[in-house]
């Protein structure tokens, strides 16, 4: 699969924070060259290590930011708050392949059953639509637990590490104000920069010859739990992503 040589530096996939675009497109380069390092070895372990060293770049650089410059008011994430979570979250091949990993690792089979019928449902009732119509649904994240707890957090894709509300009273609000309603301020460098490391990840799958198209994460997510042999087809070229391929950001990608 081909590709133009020159990827965003960001994807759209919330309202912009325009935050220092040379800096983010430094951060795209260097994740684009150390995803490439791991993509090139050919195996479905090097392609997870490549999402999970992605993951790792975007916190530790977040927190570098965070260090250096402090949010204007604190970070008011926290376990049990799952506002955010029945928003659409992109994701890339590697992160889904990962995802898919880590649960089959570490949950029991009952539980990896009752998941993948959690993820079927979503997935019926989410397939194709919009940012603005998943606003209207309010329908949440599969892999949320009772508790309104992630219960992938250790492997959370990208656009979740990116989206750090500064004000949880706005996320309640936006959230039951569904489309429309403005979204809680975020933490603009923690999301940029997730957003960079996002585009380089997406750049080196292209380049490598790989599909490196936004999905939707829990159409991607059903995919990669229902096909053992997903990650074997994608390095293989296979179109075995095209039916979680997220029509709406890559419109406006392209």
């Amino acid at each position: 699969m081909s590709a133009p040589r020159s990827r965003p530096a960001s994807l759209p996939v919330a309202p912009r924070a325009a935050w220092e675009p040379a800096l983010t497109h430094a951060v795209a380069e260097v994740e684009r060259a150390e995803a490439a390092l791991h993509l090139a070895r050919g195996t479905e372990a090097a392609v997870v290590e490549a999402a999970a060293d992605a993951a790792a770049r975007a916190v530790r650089l977040a927190e570098g930011e965070i260090d250096r410059r402090p949010p204007p008011a604190p970070i008011a994430c926290a376990a049990g708050c799952p506002h955010c979570c029945h928003a659409k979250v992109i994701v890339f091949a590697p992160e889904a392949l990962r995802l898919a990993a880590h649960l089959r690792a570490t949950l029991a089979p009952a539980a990896l059953d009752a998941l993948r019928g959690r993820v079927a449902e979503t997935d019926a009732r989410t397939r194709g639509t919009s940012r603005d119509d998943r606003a209207e649904l309010r329908i949440a994240c599969p892999l949320l637990d009772p508790s309104g707890a992630c219960g992938a957090h250790a492997v959370r894709p990208l656009h979740c590490i990116g989206w750090t509300s500064l004000d949880v009273a706005a996320c309640e609000r936006s959230l039951a104000g569904g489309a429309g309603t403005p979204s809680a301020p975020v933490y603009a460098p923690q999301y940029e920069l997730a957003n960079a490391v996002m585009a380089g990840l997406a750049k080196a799958c292209f380049e490598a010859g790989l599909d490196g198209a936004p999905l939707e994460l829990v159409a991607a997510l059903r995919i990669a739990l229902d096909r053992p042999t997903a990650g074997e087809r994608w390095l293989a070229r296979l179109p075995v992503f095209s039916q979680a391929r997220d029509a709406e950001i890559g419109a406006r990608l392209g």
